[in-house]
């Protein structure tokens, strides 16, 4: 048995190695690059720069750039929403694959959401624009890859959206039940996600200057949860801790019943969504300074941290796994995090009110993502109702319609997951809907990229590239992408393959409605001359 501990380490260690050899080598193209960063001649030299760059892509800056690495990183950072994915999977990823799924599945699984991540990040430096996935697929494929592309990975944050929400409620709704003696059911909980929403739509519209400092405190208090939780568990639980040996027994989470091949695979795919969503910096490339370099590290690095988090939380977790009992408010059934962490603090509710303060900052995070997703999708022709959804505010310089139409969505997508799962608090059609949707369109650029073989203009003057490496991470991330979303399909249920079904119909409707005047905007706005793009700047005040 100890051999299969010291293997576990090995595989931790050697997915801690590639992470630092691709690291290493993305700074070497940096340093080799063309590329040089206006950040030590001051602000307004590096907003000349980013502002240029925007504009040869026919886009005139209507966002204020207010966003530096820290909110850059704290965006991604939070869309992927390690305490909200731990606080939701954690429980049902060990009950059907058992403890091994932390010491063997989850380093395989960083394994490939890093190299995922590095190939998304290359493109996020190629094509520094607001559009993301959207933009990266119709910059260097065609119209209609960035049409599909650009929906599904829409439709895929709005659903991490709704499950980070969700699960904020979830934890609000209890602890009030308990404070003022109610029953907690799902229309109070229904009630509570509209007042989250709520006061996560005003916050979006308060500036990207205070939106980006909530993104930097997001980091601060994500680390605080963790700090808090393991240490937590360890107060309570610190003479008692279960041999490392727990940790590679294919057990189910009560330790009474060994697990099949298949169960430990579907435990590992429920803990997709810890890799998933890391792209959401680029979604703010126009509100972030140096864009080129500060959205592909955040990107990566996100993946990076959260890796290295989540494995030691899911480490904690599970060497105390058997001596959790949890209190009223939260059976190990309900959530292993919060029963850990009530029975870390003995039932001090002040842990969960942090712990949905932080899910709470991964849901605006999602908003923002997809706040400027619509906001795009609009500006291009691609959307019902473009005019009034590619609209910026010139006081807060926002996409208010853009902000209110995802909030409506979200609440809308969570309610339809709720009728489909029976109110399980998991909500497990959300996931595998959002899981296959962001995974679909993360293969479709991938693969684009990989056809040119990184022979295209935008790719060869990207600063942040892996050059010789390149191909082999592309090669794996694309492989991955597509065998895990085929495994998706029946680890997590037939309803997210069905929403997904659903959305391409709809999509595909939609594309010969709006075809000729998609494709018509995207022609013109290639075309556009320099003073039109003055003129639409001026409208704003850009420093």
């Amino acid at each position: 048995m100890m051999l299969a501990v010291w293997i576990g380490l090995l595989l931790f260690a050697f997915v801690c190695g590639c992470a630092l050899l691709l690291t290493a080598r993305a700074q070497h193209r940096i340093r080799a690059s063309r590329h040089i960063s206006m950040t030590a001649y001051g602000s307004y030299a590096q907003a000349q720069q980013d502002k240029h760059d925007l504009n040869l892509f026919g886009l005139a800056q209507q966002l204020r750039r207010r966003l530096g690495a820290a909110a850059s990183f704290g965006l991604s950072f939070q869309s992927l929403g390690l305490i909200g994915a731990v606080f939701l999977f954690a429980g049902p990823a060990l009950q059907k694959g058992g403890p091994s799924v932390v010491s063997i599945g989850l380093p395989i699984l960083a394994l490939f959401g890093i190299l995922v991540s590095a190939s998304l990040a290359e493109m996020s430096s190629a094509v520094p624009t607001a559009g993301g996935v959207y933009h990266w697929a119709s910059a260097l494929g065609t119209r209609r890859w960035g049409w599909y592309a650009g929906w599904f990975h829409l439709a895929g944050h709005l659903a991490m959206m709704a499950l980070m929400n969700g699960a904020c409620a979830f934890i609000i709704d209890k602890m009030l039940s308990a404070w003022f003696i109610y029953s907690s059911s799902w229309l109070t909980t229904g009630i509570l996600l509209g007042i989250i929403t709520v006061t996560q739509v005003l916050v979006n519209l308060w500036g990207t200057g205070r939106t980006g400092a909530l993104q930097e405190a997001g980091i601060l208090l994500h680390a605080a949860v963790l700090a808090a939780i393991i240490g937590g568990i360890f107060i309570a639980f610190g003479q008692s801790v279960y041999s490392p040996k727990l940790l590679y027994t294919f057990q189910n989470a009560s330790l009474d019943g060994h697990v099949t091949p298949w169960a430990f695979i579907a435990g590992v795919l429920v803990l997709q969504k810890l890799f998933l969503g890391m792209d959401g910096a680029a979604q703010a490339s126009e509100e972030t300074s140096d864009p080129r370099l500060r959205v592909p590290w955040a990107i990566y690095l996100s993946s990076v941290y959260t890796m290295i988090g989540g494995f030691v939380l899911f480490m904690c977790l599970t060497l105390v796994l058997p001596a959790i009992v949890g209190t009223a408010l939260f059976s190990s059934s309900d959530s292993l995090l919060a029963a850990a962490a009530l029975d870390g603090w003995q039932g001090n509710s002040l842990i969960l009110a942090v712990i949905a303060a932080a899910i709470w900052g991964s849901g605006n995070s999602e908003m923002l993502i997809c706040s400027r997703a619509v906001f795009c999708m609009a500006r291009d022709q691609a959307l019902p109702f473009s005019r009034a959804l590619s609209q910026v505010s010139r006081e807060q310089q926002s996409p208010i319609a853009a902000v209110i139409t995802t909030a409506v969505f979200s609440v809308i997508l969570f309610g339809a997951g709720r009728m489909v799962d029976g109110g399980e608090a998991g909500v497990s059609s959300l996931l595998g809907f959002a899981v296959l949707c962001l995974q679909l369109a993360y293969v479709i650029p991938i693969w684009i990229k990989l056809r040119l073989r990184g022979r295209h203009r935008l790719l060869e003057d990207a600063p942040w590239n892996l050059g010789s490496y390149s191909t082999v991470v592309n090669w794996t991330a694309l492989v991955w992408l597509i065998l895990s979303g085929a495994l998706a399909v029946f680890a997590l249920g037939r309803w997210g393959a069905v929403g997904v079904a659903i959305l391409l119909i709809i999509v595909m409707v939609m594309d010969r409605k709006y075809r000729k005047q998609h494709l018509a905007k995207l022609q013109s706005r290639l075309k556009r001359p320099k003073g039109e793009i003055i003129r639409i700047e001026r409208k704003f005040h850009l420093h």
